[in-house]
């Protein structure tokens, strides 16, 4: 059961003052001056889908408008303009409709998911770490890089995910994985524009690992083997909710990266500008070959495949979307501190929380 390849509970009555002030405070300090984006307001149709929007679709979701933060007004030409974006991107013939169909499928995606609870503090840790989230085995994350026009560049190492020498604790369980993955998305199109991924496809990092004793960052506060649960497709006793009930009977490897793809892509448009695929197998290409037709043509368009000695033509290229290489770890051709394993991701979590603008939940 162990072939893969690349949560809490729902909102409930609105929170007092107190949470409600230190929650807008937190979330205007991670705002300010930070829309970047070009918005569209002289748009006639940008103007209309987000008057729709903000008149008709929303309020049909009052506990979201007035507790998700990726729902909030300040961010209602962002989220319009993506998914617009996407929506011309794949030739609607009537993008006003289509894509106020997209933003209301996404907000009731949101309230069944309570995507608002991957704002809360602490939450990057439960959803990381393999004592309160067993199997989600997460191997990307944003540990601090930026591009030189300051926005995210996601780190990642597959084979954190897919070792083979991995006692079945570390198998990834595609329930408890995909709500860690929705985190990671969902964070990400939250604080930036358009952030990069670097996945780095090369062999497990065996003397990185072996320098913590082969103890993996997720187990630092112990871990819950959930290999007999993996196996048998059901989803862990302890695990952070919610978790969608499709995704707890389902096999781990090719069609759990399908569904994180079609959720990233629908739910959370035109979030990224390039993914970069480093030091990419024979394996890998055959199945690249496979996984890029599971999205939309302009989003194909945003995968790179870099091989060893080619960086500086992509993500070390002296461009502004491009990173500088005394950022860079030294592991991707950069100058910077190391990736160290998988302890990247444990500055992630501390990442994460640090900038998380909803209290823990009560």
């Amino acid at each position: 059961g162990k072939m893969p390849l690349f949560a809490w509970p729902r909102p409930s009555r609105p929170r007092g003052r107190d949470s409600q002030d230190s929650f807008k405070s937190a979330h205007e300090e991670l705002f300010h001056g930070s829309e970047s984006q070009p918005v569209h307001v002289d748009d006639p149709v940008h103007a209309e889908v987000k008057r729709r929007w903000l008149a008709e679709v929303l309020p049909r979701f009052p506990e979201l408008a007035h507790e998700d933060p990726m729902l909030q007004l300040s961010h209602a030409d962002r989220l319009v303009s993506r998914f617009l974006a996407a929506e011309r991107n794949e030739h609607s013939p009537d993008p006003i409709a289509s894509t106020l169909k997209r933003l209301e499928e996404m907000a009731a995606f949101r309230r069944e998911y309570a995507c608002a609870d991957f704002h809360r503090a602490g939450m990057a840790r439960q959803l990381f770490m393999h004592d309160t989230n067993p199997g989600a085995s997460m191997y990307f994350g944003d540990a601090g890089l930026r591009d030189r026009a300051g926005q995210p560049v996601l780190l990642g190492r597959i084979a954190l995910m897919n070792d083979t020498h991995a006692p079945s604790a570390a198998w990834m369980c595609p329930c408890t994985h995909l709500r860690a993955v929705m985190f990671v998305v969902e964070r990400t199109a939250y604080a930036s524009d358009a952030a990069s991924y670097i996945l780095d496809l090369g062999a497990f990092p065996e003397a990185d690992m072996a320098r913590h004793g082969h103890a993996r960052y997720w187990d630092a506060h112990g871990g819950i083997d959930c290999g007999e649960d993996v196996r048998q497709r059901r989803p862990p006793a302890t695990r952070v909710r919610p978790t969608l009930p499709e995704h707890e009977h389902m096999p781990s490897g090719l069609p759990v990266l399908k569904e994180a793809l079609r959720m990233a892509t629908h739910f959370y448009p035109e979030s990224l500008k390039k993914v970069y695929f480093y030091r990419p197998t024979f394996l890998f290409k055959a199945v690249f070959k496979i996984f890029s037709m599971w999205v939309p043509q302009h989003t194909r368009d945003k995968f790179v495949l870099v091989s060893a000695g080619e960086e500086y033509d992509h993500f070390l290229a002296p461009r502004a979307d491009c990173c500088d290489p005394q950022d860079v770890p030294v592991e991707l051709g950069g100058s910077g501190p190391p990736m160290d394993g998988d302890r990247f991701l444990a500055r992630a979590v501390e990442r994460y929380d640090a900038t998380a603008v909803l209290p823990p939940a009560a």
